[in-house]
């Protein structure tokens, strides 16, 4: 995998997404994801399970900031399957895993731009607005019959916590389906590892030790240490960690087209 193979793959992505939004505010949820997307999805999903982990940060576009959507979202399902192929997973629950992680955010596409982009951290009214993405996306995609229930269910519920202080649900404990725990924690770590409008990128390591201090009492405690396992066997040198942080560019508009 290459940074220019890595660039175009969100690229190509992102010109999806744009007209998945623009079908769906002409059309409502009937036939948002036309024929081509669909069959972009399967190779994006079969290119990413044979995807390094070490290969992560290629996928931060030096154009594109790293809280981009279609940036994040392909991170996220690389490092959710590769937590799966930890697991020892079967192939088809991987794929469902890379498919909801893939589309987790989806629902963000339909929230104000202003909120979105804003150039500091959120008041409490704009952060309940964000929180609706995951209930925005699940409704969205459920009319989606190509769509394993399974990874749409991750859309819905990957931002639930062990001890029903997640959203939107409160689910608690075993309620929380196994994918939806790998999303759970992907999305936590690319998240503190991507530079944000209010905030600067956390280090692989830093990053780790914050999802500890959140395990078992948000995050299932397994997945976490399998993570610890993958960034020990794939940590960058030294000198990769600080270029790469310094790449991590601040501004993003979506959907980071050239």
């Amino acid at each position: 995998m290459t940074e220019k193979k890595a660039s175009q793959d969100i690229y190509v992505f992102s010109r999806y997404l744009t007209e998945v939004d623009q079908r769906y505010r002409l059309a409502g949820n009937q036939e948002i994801f036309n024929g081509n997307f669909r069959s972009y999805i399967k190779r994006l999903i079969a290119k990413l399970k044979v995807t390094s982990f070490r290969d992560l940060e290629k996928y931060r576009n030096p154009r594109c900031a790293s809280n981009c959507l279609p940036g994040h979202s392909i991170r996220t399902a690389l490092l959710a399957m590769s937590l799966g192929q930890e697991l020892g997973l079967k192939e088809v629950e991987i794929t469902e895993i890379g498919v909801g992680a893939l589309l987790h955010d989806i629902g963000k596409l339909f929230l104000p731009r202003e909120i979105l982009d804003k150039p500091c951290k959120l008041s409490d009214q704009e952060f309940a607005v964000i929180k609706t993405h995951s209930e925005i996306g699940y409704q969205v995609l459920s009319g989606q019959k190509w769509l394993p229930q399974a990874s749409i269910d991750i859309v819905h519920n990957h931002h639930e916590r062990l001890d029903g202080s997640g959203y939107p649900r409160h689910l608690i404990g075993d309620e929380i389906h196994l994918y939806q725990r790998i999303v759970g924690v992907a999305d936590v770590f690319d998240a503190m590892t991507s530079k944000r409008n209010y905030r600067e990128a956390l280090s692989y390591e830093l990053a780790f030790q914050e999802i500890i201090n959140e395990s078992p009492q948000l995050l299932d405690g397994r997945i976490v240490f399998l993570l610890d396992d993958l960034i020990k066997r794939n940590k960058p040198t030294e000198r990769e960690s600080s270029e790469r942080l310094k790449k991590r560019r601040e501004i993003c508009h979506y959907p980071c087209v050239e």
